[in-house]
């Protein structure tokens, strides 16, 4: 950004007064141009211990399979988000009311945090409906595309997915992604 919201002056970078960290400011009125981290909603919609993949369709990451997901827009709640994605990925329909807490994770290193939603939903056919998506399928832990994944630090997760649809406990996760490490607890 290069102009103050407030007064249109111009912005400098630096460590505004009463701040501890290098943002942008305005010097003129005083303005803080804050960047905060992006919320990323999925939702992993099994039926049995099959799980909902999506193969993408568009960069970044195409052709590779990852869970629906996307960014949480203004005026929604989580879990309105997580719906809206998968349904614009999958052309499937889930009430929000059907959403249970399954992770919640930082991913520091490309400034987001991951919300993620599970829901049982019985597999049916589906066809992806935008361009973004090119295939949708259920598949079981045997037949997830591993060496194609779009996100390889989720692996981990989906795999721990796997096993607690067979083994059917029900935990929250609390966590942070990095590059090579996934650190994840039960709350």
């Amino acid at each position: 950004m290069a102009y103050c919201f407030e007064c249109g002056e111009p912005l400098v970078t630096g460590v505004p007064p009463g701040e501890d960290r290098k943002r942008q400011y305005c010097p003129a009125c005083g303005y803080v141009h804050y960047l905060n981290p992006r919320i990323l909603v999925s939702c992993i919609v099994h039926d049995g211990e099959r799980v909902l993949w999506v193969r993408r369709g568009q960069d970044p990451q195409k052709n590779l399979w990852a869970m629906p997901a996307g960014f949480m827009e203004n005026d929604e709640t989580l879990q309105q988000a997580a719906v809206r994605e998968l349904e614009e990925e999958t052309g499937l329909r889930i009430p929000a009311t059907d959403l249970d807490l399954v992770v919640l994770s930082s991913l520091a290193f490309i400034n987001e945090v991951y919300v993620v939603f599970e829901a049982r939903h019985e597999a049916v056919e589906l066809q992806p409906v935008v361009p973004e998506t090119l295939e949708v399928r259920f598949l079981a832990e045997a037949e997830a595309p591993w060496d194609e994944l779009a996100y390889p630090y989720t692996e981990p997760y989906m795999r721990r997915c796997y096993q607690r649809l067979r083994s059917g406990e029900k935990e929250m996760l609390l966590g942070a992604f990095s590059h090579n490490i996934q650190q994840l607890k039960n709350v």
